[in-house]
């Protein structure tokens, strides 16, 4: 697939609407799913038949599914359908993905220590629905249940103009400690299996409705506590796991004004730092 531009998706929606499962354990509900920390785990009691309906109260034009932290096999689809009415959606649903791979075309990947691979799922829409469905298919399961760490159903951010070339688009943020003896030895203590990831990213010119209606707003409403998936590059497929990622702001944004413009008039900069959840 060619190269996309990056996109964030924010979960606020998705953790305002009603999830109801088609099973789950008593200790680990499918509110789980709504939690923003993703080894706290919605668990299935079975991998046949499994679904995830999504009431949002209202009609939103989501375009976008996001699963972190999950432990669907590498032949497992997701199918995602909506309407206006709890019966269409699964009657006759105006938006109806069919069954795709949870996974980019090269499958999914063969990496040690992975802290939460990722599958993101996209399709064209700008009407809203308020009743959704999510189906998962594993022909060969990994367990005797699915595991989904997190969920976000929304309508994702991406600009016209994708972010700058040069910088430090990647990174860690290890948590490890070295100690140092003053006879020259270090002493070092491993924290985390895999360092959480880093991504910064700016913006030189962006669109000005594209900044205050989209990232903007984001930005606002998650602040420093909440969660947001960003994929750097959504047609990856070979280092698709690399490019992606659920994580929280770093830094408030901040949006100067480049001497640029277009139709709408200034653009606006934006930048954006994110950490990864472990």
């Amino acid at each position: 697939m060619a190269s996309e531009r990056m996109l964030l998706l924010s979960p606020s929606l998705s953790d305002a609407a009603s999830f109801a499962a088609s099973s789950e354990l008593s200790t680990l509900g499918v509110i789980n799913a709504q939690n923003i920390q993703p080894k706290k785990v919605w668990r299935t009691n079975s991998t046949t038949g499994q679904f995830l309906t999504v009431d949002f109260g209202s009609a939103v034009p989501a375009n976008a599914l996001a699963i972190v932290g999950h432990n669907l096999s590498g032949n497992s689809t997701l199918r995602v359908r909506a309407a206006a009415s709890a019966a269409a959606v699964t009657g006759a649903p105006p938006i109806d993905t069919a069954a795709q791979s949870a996974w980019p075309s090269t499958g999914k990947p063969t990496i040690g220590n992975w802290p939460n691979l990722t599958s993101l799922l996209k399709w064209t829409n700008g009407t809203a629905y308020r009743y959704w469905r999510i189906d998962f298919a594993d022909p060969s399961p990994l367990a005797a249940y699915f595991d989904f760490g997190r969920i976000v159903l929304g309508a994702y951010w991406q600009p016209s103009i994708n972010f700058d070339l040069g910088g430090t688009p990647l990174g860690f943020a290890p948590t490890d400690i070295q100690t140092a003896t003053p006879y020259g030895y270090t002493f070092p203590d491993r924290r985390a299996e895999s360092a959480p990831r880093l991504f910064e990213l700016q913006c030189y010119a962006v669109n000005q409705r594209e900044a205050l209606d989209g990232i903007y707003e984001i930005q606002r409403l998650r602040g420093l506590w909440g969660d947001v998936i960003c994929c750097l590059d959504p047609g990856a497929t070979t280092d698709f796991h690399r490019f992606v990622m659920q994580g929280c702001f770093t830094a408030g944004g901040s949006y100067p004004l480049p001497p640029a413009f277009d139709s709408d008039g200034n653009m606006f900069g934006v930048g954006i730092k994110l950490r990864e959840f472990l």
